[in-house]
């Protein structure tokens, strides 16, 4: 229950800019105890100023354009992709979302010794990753409607596509990556389909630079205990333990 107030929370911020205690405390149905302790939690987690009687959004960083993405910390993302196609195998069914780190985990098949996998992704880049492979491999899209910046489809009808699916391996970026928390998300429509494409996955293999790494994104997708594979460039060790305690099977690249 805690977890979806927080959502609702957030989301309401990122629509009004700035929301008073009394607001949350009637669109949520809660006492002004309750509020003001989730605001505090999301204060000392940094997504929220706190002022008196209300709360605003801290300035989460502009969510950059795919193609902007693509160029940043480009040898450590190709590392990652190197080492998250060693866990595959042939003949599996993988299901991927969006991001520049899936979309060099795609050019990492060509020198893969991968011939045969069903790929099924929600995202635009990683299906025209695939189609530009030199390799051939089954493509399916999910269609829906694409998210300006990301070129991932979202919606109901992605949704519903996904839940027709059983996955072998599930593979997502993150905008946050914490022991803690989870992994999250900043835009909730595709959170919405990762969860989903998740629950559908025998296997969960989360890539990502360690500028996410202790990272919190407003929207959780899932624990870290759900998390089979954490591929990363860099960690801490007191991360890594943590990750570990929870079953997340660490590596670097």
């Amino acid at each position: 229950m805690r977890e979806k107030r927080l959502e609702k929370i957030l989301n309401y911020l990122k629509e009004k800019g700035f929301v008073t205690i009394n607001e949350l405390k009637e669109s949520l149905n809660v006492s002004e105890a309750t509020v003001r302790r989730d605001l505090n939690f999301l204060k000392q987690h940094g997504l929220i100023e706190k002022y008196r009687g209300g709360a605003s959004l801290k300035g989460y960083p502009r969510e950059l354009s795919f193609f902007v993405r693509l160029d940043e910390f480009k040898n450590e993302k190709k590392r990652i992709a190197e080492k998250t196609v060693t866990l595959l195998e042939n003949h599996q069914i993988i299901a991927l979302g969006g991001g520049s780190t899936i979309y060099y985990t795609i050019c990492a098949l060509d020198d893969s010794s991968l011939h045969d996998l069903t790929i099924i992704t929600n995202s635009i880049t990683t299906a025209w990753a695939v189609i530009q492979l030199k390799k051939s491999f089954k493509l399916i899209h999910t269609g829906g409607t694409v998210r300006e910046g990301s070129f991932e489809c979202i919606g109901g009808h992605v949704l519903s596509f996904l839940e027709k699916m059983n996955f072998d391996v599930f593979i997502t970026g993150a905008d946050g990556i914490h022991p803690i928390v989870g992994v999250t998300f900043t835009d909730i429509e595709e959170a919405f389909v990762a969860r989903k494409t998740l629950e559908r996955s025998k296997r969960v293999i989360v890539v990502a630079d360690h500028r996410k790494i202790g990272k919190i994104a407003p929207i959780k997708m899932c624990d870290m205990n759900e998390v089979s594979y954490l591929i990363t460039d860099d960690l801490s060790n007191e991360i890594s333990l943590s990750l570990k305690k929870r079953g997340v099977n660490v590596i670097l690249a």
